[in-house]
């Protein structure tokens, strides 16, 4: 297994993982049979995002990471995290792998800010975030709908600069 760079070209691969993943985890915000295959607008995704995958040696992807980062002047300082892995790749080391590669290319980047949700019942993935350095910031309360009931998300973020030159102070 190794952890690289998706290229736009492998837009199907990519796609298959992720309904696979979606088949397999509540945690994810879509159901398998919301994921609609758009090659174009995938492409396009993964050529001005960072998208990283857990892979074989035969090149399928098991498990991916992307980091969105916003047009916005006033918030392209900031990278949005999805992450998730097929569950026969859990608990082997794999997403802390993928994290540090975030992180190494996010710097590079110049970026500022990491951030990501998750369910406040993943506790598995909270223990992970907060493992690598993520902080909760806040609580999205009722903010996804499954299983005929509403759950809470946590709000969490990385901060990869803190220098108190570039922070206003009030």
């Amino acid at each position: 297994m190794r952890i690289e760079r998706i290229s736009p070209d492998e837009t199907k691969n990519l796609y298959h993982c992720m309904k696979q993943i979606d088949s397999e985890s509540q945690f994810m915000l879509y159901t398998p049979d919301e994921r609609d295959y758009k090659e174009d607008s995938l492409r396009d995704r993964i050529k001005h995002n960072f998208y990283i995958g857990l892979k074989t040696d035969d090149g399928d992807i098991k498990g991916y990471s992307l980091v969105h980062i916003s047009s916005i002047s006033k918030i392209k300082h900031i990278g949005y995290i999805v992450t998730g892995i097929e569950q026969a790749y859990h608990h082997k080391g794999y997403a802390t792998q993928m994290f540090d590669e975030i992180i190494k290319w996010s710097k590079r980047k110049g970026l500022r800010r990491l951030e990501l949700t998750v369910l406040t019942h993943n506790n598995p993935a909270i223990k992970l975030y907060e493992k690598i350095g993520f902080k909760i910031e806040g609580i999205k309360r009722q903010s996804i709908y499954m299983d005929g009931l509403y759950h809470d998300e946590l709000y969490m973020a990385l901060l990869l600069d803190e220098s108190p030159e570039t922070i206003l102070q009030f």
